[in-house]
């Protein structure tokens, strides 16, 4: 076990809950047992009293006892059992007689017991049941021995103490066995988490080991990797994010910095030069500043949700291909259904996303290729399409294409305006709507880019 659990691990706290539990329905249940059998001996006693207190009155005859034939018939022990009577009859006049040691024991000292007035304690002796009653001018009174419901009692407890100590030790050490046998699969989840967490060297492509079972274990394991492979592609994206951000930005302010630097080594000599370097200067510097802001709208988009809503795509559609025909150099053909084609969107994510799409078809297409925008629908979405008849895209780059500063064919691309991050935002802005998007070649020539939005809101929304 691991010394930052050791003392306060799972196994250790099971073991001794379940050893309390028990020891406390062992403790309850011996208890119980005990003051049931305590109680029904007790009684027992107290009805021997009264059948031996019955035994005497009978003996009676003639307001005579007949002392004789009641020792002959009598339950009476005379080994825990003492009896007591007065008489004062006619025949006779007042006599006291006592059964076998009887004077001797009534010389004892008595105590009673608080709250229970009828249970008597003699020095010497113990505890004893006194019953008196009177009948006809006899007065009688007998003293019946508990020393052997006591004696029970104290065994049945040493012996519910005896059960308690083993079966709390026992019980300790097989909980304790069986509590680590059933976390050893966590304990080994943690040990693996601690070696990734304080490895040197981290790859970003570790995993969990996964306990087949228990099931519990096995399922947490596996949610565990699933979170751990999740946060190293994040950590893997922002680590190219930056790297490719910090080859974006060194481009730029290296090139503005040799002309400064050429300015101010041949511009008194040269002024013709100052011109071209200042407007070289300030392209470039324009070119930062609109991958500053694609990089800032991209790191709020990374934690912002859209509110989305049921519209007229085809209206959408149209007022946006309308609104950004003039800014075009290539001719946009717009195919749209005639009745209202309604989706779950956000309006203005999807405005962007339509926007974005042809922007990068006209910067990739020639002049006089027109752009084909249609809205229709597919396995029963609507579906929205941008096609160009530029130069296409090889299929070794449709799969990243959306990822963050990547383009195709980087010669060429160096003569196309853009940051790289345009395809990158819309990827962003479609998962925000819970859409899909998707690159396919466009024949003879170009590229297609299909958009399948949503008819419902997503689940939980």
């Amino acid at each position: 076990m691991l010394n930052f659990i050791k003392g306060r691990s799972n196994a250790a706290e099971i073991a001794r809950t379940f050893t309390v539990m028990m020891l406390i329905i062992i403790f309850i249940t011996g208890l119980s047992v005990s003051t049931v059998v305590g109680w029904r001996l007790t009684h027992n006693r107290m009805d021997d009293a009264a059948t031996l207190m019955k035994s005497l009155q009978r003996s009676v005859t003639d307001d005579d006892p007949d002392w004789n034939q009641w020792n002959l018939n009598s339950p009476i022990n005379t080994k825990d059992t003492y009896v007591k009577v007065d008489t004062a009859t006619r025949k006779r006049g007042h006599h006291t007689y006592y059964s076998p040691r009887a004077k001797k024991f009534l010389k004892a000292r008595e105590l009673t017991v608080p709250g229970f007035p009828a249970i008597r304690y003699r020095r010497g002796y113990g505890l004893f049941y006194r019953l008196g009653a009177e009948k006809k001018r006899v007065y009688y009174e007998t003293w019946t021995s508990l020393n052997t419901v006591i004696h029970i009692f104290k065994l049945i407890l040493g012996d519910m103490l005896l059960v308690l100590m083993i079966c709390g030790v026992l019980g300790y050490f097989v909980m304790g066995w069986l509590a680590k046998r059933l976390n050893r699969p966590l304990a080994d989840l943690t040990r693996a988490a601690s070696r990734i967490n304080h490895a040197e060297n981290v790859s970003y492509h570790e995993a969990l080991p996964v306990p087949d079972h228990p099931a519990e274990v096995h399922h947490l394991g596996l949610e565990i990797n699933e979170l751990l492979q999740s946060l190293n592609e994040q950590v893997l994206r922002d680590h190219q994010f930056v790297s490719d951000a910090s080859h974006e930005l060194r481009t730029p302010l290296t090139a503005i910095r040799g002309h400064i630097s050429l300015i101010k080594r041949r511009g008194e000599q040269h002024p013709e030069i100052i011109p071209r370097s200042l407007n070289f200067i300030d392209h470039e510097s324009h070119r930062m500043e609109t991958l500053v802001e694609s990089l800032l709208r991209l790191s709020r988009m990374d934690h912002v949700d859209v509110a989305g809503g049921y519209y007229d795509l085809t209206k959408l559609v149209e007022e946006t291909v309308t609104n950004y025909r003039e800014n075009l150099p290539q001719p946009i053909r717009l195919h749209v259904p005639p009745s209202a084609l309604t989706a779950y969107v956000n309006a203005d994510s999807l405005q962007q996303i339509l926007v974005a799409l042809l922007s990068n078809a006209s910067k990739y297409s020639p002049t006089n290729a027109p752009i084909t925008v249609t809205l229709t629908t597919l396995n029963g979405q609507p579906t929205v399409t941008v096609a160009d008849r530029g130069m296409g895209i090889p299929d070794d780059n449709k799969p990243h294409v959306f990822e963050r500063f990547y383009r195709v064919d980087q010669a060429r691309s160096q003569e196309i305006p853009g940051t790289g991050l345009g395809l990158a935002i819309v990827a962003r802005l479609v998962d925000l709507n819970h859409a899909t998007i998707s690159v396919h070649d466009n024949q003879p020539r170009g590229t297609i880019f299909t958009l399948q939005l949503a008819t419902t809101p997503p689940v939980g929304a």
